[in-house]
């Protein structure tokens, strides 16, 4: 399954970050702040004058040291640079000399969180990508869902200090072979071998996987959280800002990735293959006394029928600063053992420190293969895998049952049913009916939750909450049987990005008391534009949103662009992806030239409130997170 299969492209290279950061912080955290439940980011006055803006503007620069607020002149444009082709795989192992290897990959995605306070809902939502050069050898994606970030690792690089430098993170999404992928083989050996593959009634298209690491901030790899250094480069930006002009500040980040197939049955933005998740074990990095551990993140398995793949792109942490070596670990070891307990565990295979290296890592975007007998690997489908390291230890430890929502960061408005489709698998392979599957909320306090079971195709549905304005996580876990073993519920400090599958939901107010109101320059500045204006200086380069004659001149793009048809589209406006349904009515009569009572024609009281599940959602979502990966996730905020 998914990209562990042959035939596989590999890529490597570098991605910019260049988000806006103030809408990191709830409005009682700082002056220049977002307010997720109104989806506002200037507190409402009528009108909104430019002095508002302007010092909102200012605020956002002054916090740049206060809370890291680290680009308040970002565009939010996350392109690939200096990334190419490194090596393809047809089944004899890397081979770094077909025609393909060495062309460009070209992809630029928009970067929004759906839940803008923390890292675990990130998002690049993008318009197509391409492996290679149009007229030659060439692979080229046309989006049919946004990559999604997953397994976020906050240990994966200690020593890298500074933000999410000491993070690693996957991404996915995959591209379906009806309309929305073309691949032009000529003379590449590895394209003709894939589109072979992809010919073939169980492959549906191609997925695209790849993780980044070591981000460096401010353009200076050797920057630490807290530091006189990183002081000084705030203070840096802080001068330019001050000196006039636009200044974006992106940080940058390593990549590796991989093409390959996207199989039937295989979910689309996250892995389904075989979990391996991290125990937590800690990891010597660096000699000095109290320096921070590192841990592994979550890897994946295929078993074939005469070998092993695994994904170990966002397994090995690194031990320097720069992401140049990986941790010595030395040769692992893989057991396979009966989840009932009737035998003792089994060496299946060895994994050989060379195969994980910095070399092999840059080499294969660290996918490893290793050969099993047939016979092994036949009596792996009902066993569980672990990875040991030779003091016994255990790095990772399969969890065959994984439930995983089809929405992985779900938008919804206000009145709207939000039905969300979970899908079980076992070791990889989706589950029959009758397995219990369990929802229950993020940062629990308690134990409640809603119970549903599987169909034959392995999917059952929850219908959630639809609290207006606000944002909420919800966690999912399967079991066969939840009297004989019952799972252990997100209460308290219990979440964790690398084991959990999880979605957000963030419903948008339906605000009609805004779409009534008259469509003057003064309301429709004051409750809508005035927004983007303040939050985003970088539309200023493109157009003033506190100009009434240049937002009417260009009224017929805005509509378009604004248009929830486009909610996937790279340049969908806003780009926060947060305009609500009444703000767009209002924008709409603005631009229109329309007068009167708008509220018939908003239409939104005829639609029925879905029933309410049992569960509650947290609307408080300034509050601070109860968790200890919880105040990392604020730290280490995207965007």
């Amino acid at each position: 399954m998914s990209i562990l299969q042959i035939p596989r492209i590999y890529f490597r290279g570098n991605i910019a970050w260049d988000p806006v950061t103030t809408n990191n912080y709830p409005v009682e955290k700082a002056p220049a702040a977002y307010d997720e439940a109104d989806c506002v980011s200037v507190l409402e006055k009528n009108p909104v004058s430019a002095a508002d803006v302007t010092a909102y503007r200012q605020s956002a620069v002054d916090n740049i040291n206060s809370l890291d607020n680290w680009n308040p002149h970002g565009t939010y444009r996350s392109p690939f640079y200096e990334t190419a082709i490194s090596g393809v795989d047809t089944g004899s192992g890397v081979d770094i000399d077909d025609k393909l290897v060495g062309a460009p990959v070209s992809f630029t995605g928009m970067l929004v969180d759906c839940e803008p306070y923390g890292a675990f809902s990130s998002q690049l939502f993008f318009d197509d990508i391409s492996f290679g050069i149009q007229g030659g050898c060439r692979i080229f994606g046309k989006r049919q869902q946004h990559f999604t970030d997953r397994f976020i690792n906050f240990a994966a690089n200690p020593l890298n200090d500074k933000i999410a430098g000491v993070a690693s993170v996957m991404w996915q999404t995959c591209f379906d072979k009806d309309g929305f992928l073309e691949i032009d083989a000529f003379d590449s050996k590895a394209l003709q071998a894939l589109e072979d593959a992809v010919s073939r009634d169980d492959v549906l298209g191609l997925m695209v996987r790849f993780v980044t690491f070591r981000t460096v901030y401010y353009g200076d790899p050797e920057l630490s959280n807290g530091s006189e250094a990183s002081t000084a480069a705030g203070k840096k930006l802080q001068a330019e800002i001050a000196a006039g002009g636009f200044q974006p500040n992106p940080a940058r980040s390593n990549l590796v990735g991989t093409v390959g197939l996207w199989s039937k049955d295989e979910c689309p933005s996250e892995s389904s293959d075989r979990c391996l998740a991290p125990t937590g074990m800690p990891i010597e990095v660096s000699p000095q006394p109290n320096a921070a551990k590192a841990q592994c993140g979550t890897g994946f398995a295929y078993v074939g029928e005469k070998s092993l793949a695994l994904d170990f792109s966002n397994v090995i942490p690194w031990s320097s600063r720069d992401a140049q070596s990986k941790a010595a670990l030395g040769d692992l070891t893989i057991f396979a053992a009966d989840p009932a307990g009737g035998d003792q565990k089994q060496a299946i295979a060895t994994i050989p420190a060379s195969s994980y290296s910095q070399d092999a890592y840059d080499r294969t975007s660290g996918i490893i293969d290793l050969p099993l007998s047939p016979d092994v690997a036949n009596s792996l489908a009902g066993r569980n895998l672990s990875v040991v390291v030779a003091t016994g230890g255990v790095l990772l430890d399969e969890e065959p049952y994984r439930a995983i929502p089809d929405d992985p960061n779900f938008y919804t408005d206000e009145y709207d049913q939000a039905i969300t489709q979970v899908r079980t698998y076992l070791r990889g392979r989706p589950v029959p009916s009758g397995v219990e599957v369990f929802i229950s909320q993020m940062n629990a306090t308690d134990t409640s939750h809603v119970v549903n079971v599987t169909n034959d195709d392995g999917y059952c549905s929850f219908t959630l909450p639809s609290s207006p304005g606000s944002v909420t996580g919800w966690i999912f876990q399967a079991t066969p049987d939840a009297r004989q073993k019952p799972p252990t519920l997100p209460v308290g400090k219990a979440f964790n990005p690398m084991s959990w599958t999880y979605m957000y939901h963030r419903i948008l107010p339906a605000d009609d008391d805004i779409a009534a109101l008259d469509p003057t320059w003064e309301n429709v500045h004051g409750h809508v534009l005035a927004n983007w204006e303040a939050m985003a200086p970088c539309m200023d380069n493109w157009l003033r949103l506190g100009d009434e004659k240049q937002v009417k001149a260009y009224g017929p793009l805005i509509k378009r662009l604004t248009s929830p048809g486009r909610f996937e589209d790279f340049r969908y406006m806003p780009i926060t992806r947060d305009l609500t349904r009444g703000q767009r009515t209002l924008l709409y009569n603005f631009l229109d030239g329309t007068y009167g009572n708008h509220a018939e024609a908003f239409a939104v009281g005829a639609k029925a409130m879905p029933e309410q599940s049992e569960l509650t959602p947290d609307t408080d979502s300034g509050a601070e997170p109860t968790t200890e990966i919880g105040r990392l996730s604020r730290s280490h905020r995207s965007g």
